[in-house]
């Protein structure tokens, strides 16, 4: 059934199209035109020094078909091909859906005429951009996603924008292009709460919203400030169990170097699976660094991450993880080599890992 996925996209997309066009080819030709197709694959070796194992594998790959049905609608419909590691599957690829939305620009003048809505299986605020930001989503999650606060896309609606005129091209090519408001950026939206890979197990809905702030976009357009927050229920049949989650953000983008800092304060998390000695939602917090320095003159660059994580509960459950690499860049791609260190309520793990990230 999962891996009948993409036929069922391709026959969205084509079927009745084709059926329309009858015999005539030209117009069979026009249709696959208006479709763009791009794909993201992870492959790695992996060493684990913990338990000396090693395996080559696939840590994730997706496949994108984006439409624009006109000037002020698109579609977009994104895999996730990933290894099924449990159950009677496990060892197989399975493919599930990401992303699956109809984007609408409803404003082409005034204030929020650089924004847009999503509505489907859409992306969540933070993650989104934070990953614009630390590119190494090839490595692992973003910290608070593998802290298992929230995950990166859900069913619902969102509405993102830019605050002011978009910074130059020219200052982009330093900066960054995603989100280039002026003065910063913004998301909100309402989702199931549960994740993209998870049933809706109560009524409840949560609410979620990033405002970003570039406060001196002439001096140091870099420079930006964040703040992301949660309100809701975790996805579980008692929907007693708190969601709340507050987190603050300095991130700096230059051609030369990236450096962010995040700090979360919270009770409870999507799932509802922290909890404390009186099953209420337990109380969180944690924080996390980054940074990449890109050497001069060449293609290389090292890069880091640093990550602590504790949830109070009756016997405090911990995460730290800390890793450390060198990269290559090539065309849209890389390669990277790094070593982790991760301790889970006291348990530690290692790996060496190389990583290649392919982009079509």
């Amino acid at each position: 059934m999962k891996g009948k996925v993409l036929d069922f996209i391709v026959i969205i997309m084509f079927f009745g199209n084709i059926l329309n066009a009858q015999s005539d080819s030209s117009k069979v030709k026009k249709i696959v035109k208006k479709i763009d197709i791009s794909g993201t694959w992870y492959l790695a070796y992996n060493k684990n020094i913990t338990d000396s194992t090693n395996q080559f594998l696939l840590k994730r790959g997706y496949i994108t078909f984006k439409s624009k049905l006109n000037s002020n609608l698109s579609i977009r419909y994104t895999q996730d091909i990933t290894l099924d590691t449990e159950g009677s599957d496990a060892g197989n690829i399975e493919i599930r859906m990401k992303y699956l939305y109809l984007k609408l620009k409803p404003f082409q003048k005034g204030f929020f005429k650089n924004s847009f809505a999503e509505f489907g299986l859409v992306h969540r605020p933070f993650v989104d951009f934070e990953q614009k930001i630390n590119t190494y989503r090839s490595q692992g999650k973003m910290f608070i996603e593998k802290s298992g606060i929230v995950n990166t896309s859900d069913f619902g609606f969102s509405f993102n924008g830019l605050i002011g005129e978009k910074l130059s091209s020219e200052t982009q090519k330093k900066v960054g292009s995603h989100y280039p408001g002026k003065y910063g950026s913004y998301s909100i939206g309402i989702y199931n709460g549960g994740g993209y890979h998870a049933i809706e197990k109560n009524n409840n809905k949560t609410i979620e919203g990033r405002l970003t702030i570039r406060p001196l976009p002439e001096f140091i357009p870099g420079l930006q400030f964040s703040y992301g927050g949660i309100l809701g229920k975790g996805n579980k049949d008692d929907i007693t169990k708190k969601f709340i989650m507050s987190l603050f953000a300095v991130t700096y983008e230059d051609k030369h170097f990236i450096l962010s800092g995040q700090y979360y304060t919270g009770q409870g998390d999507y799932k509802g699976k922290y909890i404390d000695i009186k099953m209420n939602a337990a109380k969180n917090d944690g924080y996390s660094v980054f940074g990449e320095l890109k050497i001069p003159k060449t293609s290389f660059a090292l890069f880091g991450r640093y990550d602590n994580f504790v949830s109070k509960q009756e016997l405090n459950f911990s995460k730290t993880y800390y890793f450390g690499g060198v990269t290559y860049r090539f065309l849209k791609n890389k390669v990277f080599a790094y070593y982790g260190n991760e301790l889970i309520a006291g348990k530690k793990e290692e790996v060496f890992e190389l990583v290649l990230e392919v982009v079509f």
